[in-house]
């Protein structure tokens, strides 16, 4: 049973890097079908999804595992254009590219609200974890391009602050927290530490290059 799971994981990692235009279409259906259920404020299933998709259910598990696997993949851009367009602000306003980064994480999960619900309602932790583990590379370069204070570690803090953000994002999606999403905005940046996002003459911080982290 466990080689069949392999084989299937390595066919949808295989699809997911594909030039094949049919599979690459598919699987666009089924993010626009996720997208538009979320808009419309309904649950999400994989029922739901291939029905509005127009494709079969063996179509959907041929690229996704479970709503949290399609949830992780239209999670992947997200993350990639945050920490791009962060870079780009970050010597203009370090404050100002924290918030609006944090902004747009927030803006995401409460406009597929139905979505990453679906996912984190799903037995075990699996999506959380694998969400905290997405948030960790992005923390751990933006830490490691612009310094932390001298003795902290990058992949400490990394772990730390995607643990947390994480759980509050959980949280909030499954209805235990009530807050608008510029509020869950402006927490998730004053609950980070001040000197991730302080302008160049705040703490004394020290690079990747000029520091020595244990093996």
């Amino acid at each position: 049973m466990g080689d069949e799971a392999d084989g299937i994981e390595r066919t949808r990692a295989t699809l997911r890097v594909s030039d094949d235009a049919r599979a690459a279409r598919t699987r666009q259906r089924l993010f626009d079908a996720a997208e538009r259920i979320c808009s419309a404020g309904r649950a999400v299933s994989v029922s739901a999804i291939v029905r509005e998709a127009g494709v079969s259910r063996s179509a959907f598990y041929a690229h996704f595992a479970d709503v949290g696997d399609l949830a992780l993949r239209m999670q992947e851009p997200l993350f990639e254009t945050i920490a791009a367009r962060a870079v780009v602000d970050h010597d203009r306003d370090p404050h100002r590219a924290m918030a609006e980064s944090q902004r747009r994480l927030a803006e995401h999960f409460s406009t597929h609200r139905s979505l990453y619900r679906a996912a984190f309602l799903l037995p075990g932790h699996a999506v959380v974890v694998l969400i905290e583990e997405a948030m960790r590379a992005p923390i751990r370069e933006h830490i490691e391009r612009y310094g932390a204070p001298v003795g902290i570690r990058p992949d400490l803090v990394a772990r730390y602050v995607g643990a947390a953000a994480t759980h509050l994002l959980e949280s909030w999606t499954l209805g235990d927290i009530h807050a608008e999403p510029e509020e869950i905005a402006e927490h998730l940046v004053a609950l980070l530490p001040a000197w991730m996002h302080a302008a160049p003459d705040g703490p004394s911080t020290t690079t990747a290059d000029e520091r020595e982290e244990p093996s």
